[in-house]
């Protein structure tokens, strides 16, 4: 299946060969893409045994919504996006329960953090990037995403605090993603 008429088949005929039925072709995506999703997922966990997870959880859930590919984008794109979601799911999901956790319900284990040099860098140059693009926001821009990502307020804590809707902290969360997308930071 690697050659067609003695050349490689293009990401579209991959594609089309899953959706034809000829499963082991995504084996082929799979080799393509598993570095970036890798890099994805490691960023956002900064665990390379989670990483490993996610980014095997990525390639299922890409695989049972390949059906609703449109080619709208390029396929890494997309992929891309559901690797970046699932990962944020991911995080949130175990966020809230580390901060669930008494301090009596933490273990010794759990304030060693081990972390390989490779992780260590992505996660220096994740937050170089982030910093930069944050200190390009403007106000009210950056109070928000600071806010609600970095102090984990609610998006009425947030109106509550700042003197405004909830609508407008939902608006102003949006457009504050938009800026940062276009500086190369994904935000969900």
């Amino acid at each position: 299946m690697k050659l067609k008429e003695g050349r490689i088949l293009e990401e579209t005929e991959w594609i089309s060969a899953v959706l034809s039925g000829e499963h082991q072709a995504f084996g082929h995506l799979v080799n393509r893409y598993q570095g970036m999703v890798y890099r994805v997922c490691i960023k956002i966990t900064g665990e390379a045994e989670s990483a490993k997870d996610m980014a095997q959880e990525v390639f299922i859930k890409a695989y049972k919504a390949l059906p609703s590919f449109r080619g709208q984008s390029s396929f890494s794109t997309w992929l891309y996006r559901i690797a970046y979601r699932t990962c944020l799911d991911w995080k949130r999901a175990n966020d809230r329960e580390w901060r669930h956790r008494s301090m009596a319900d933490y273990t010794e284990n759990d304030w060693v953090t081990t972390q390989t040099p490779e992780s260590a860098v992505l996660r220096k140059e994740a937050s170089q990037e982030l910093d930069e693009n944050l200190n390009n926001l403007t106000e009210p821009y950056r109070s928000v995403v600071q806010l609600y990502y970095f102090q984990r307020h609610s998006y009425q804590e947030i109106a509550d605090q700042k003197g405004i809707s909830v609508k407008t902290v939902e608006s102003q969360l949006y457009r504050a993603r938009q800026m940062m997308r276009k500086s190369g930071e994904e935000w969900r």
